[in-house]
């Protein structure tokens, strides 16, 4: 689905198939990023995606590390797993970033990745890895939406 509106608030949302090419570049969708930015922050995300954020939620993402208390052992080791894997990816005149070699690797990616938005940055996965976790995770949508539903009116 596909929201006009959606595109003044900069939010990231869909699912785009893409391949890498033979330089581990990546073309990013023109839907999903209206005006490209010179680059990204490339950042180790959760059950094998890359999270990727422009410049503002990147902002926003360390603002929300520094409220944490480096004291307390969790928020010291997720900080230091979290931060030691930032990689700034440029963007060419071509509207895409070169992931390279390397961190194709260590992220398991192979030639066929799958692009997500969700909200504030978009995650890229290797297309097995997103297939998989489709598939593990499907069967408990809806149950996964009415606990969070519950979990938000006890907030009210």
């Amino acid at each position: 689905m596909y929201c006009k509106e959606w595109e003044k608030v900069g939010m990231f949302f869909g699912t785009y198939e893409r391949n890498l090419d033979n330089k581990f570049r990546l073309q990013l969708p023109n839907k999903l990023v209206k005006e490209m930015p010179e680059h990204f922050y490339l950042l180790r995300g959760f059950e094998g995606a890359l999270s990727i954020y422009e410049e503002k939620d990147f902002q926003k993402y360390l603002s929300s590390l520094e409220k944490m208390s480096f004291l307390e052992e969790k928020a010291r080791t997720y900080m230091r797993l979290a931060l030691s894997s930032v990689e700034v990816l440029d963007t060419d005149s071509h509207g895409r970033i070169s992931l390279g070699s390397a961190i194709a690797k260590r992220y398991g990616l192979s030639s066929e990745v799958v692009i997500i938005g969700v909200l504030d940055h978009f995650e890229i996965w290797d297309k097995a890895a997103y297939e998989e976790y489709q598939k593990k995770n499907e069967a408990s949508y809806e149950k996964i939406a009415e606990d969070l539903g519950k979990l938000s009116k006890e907030e009210d």
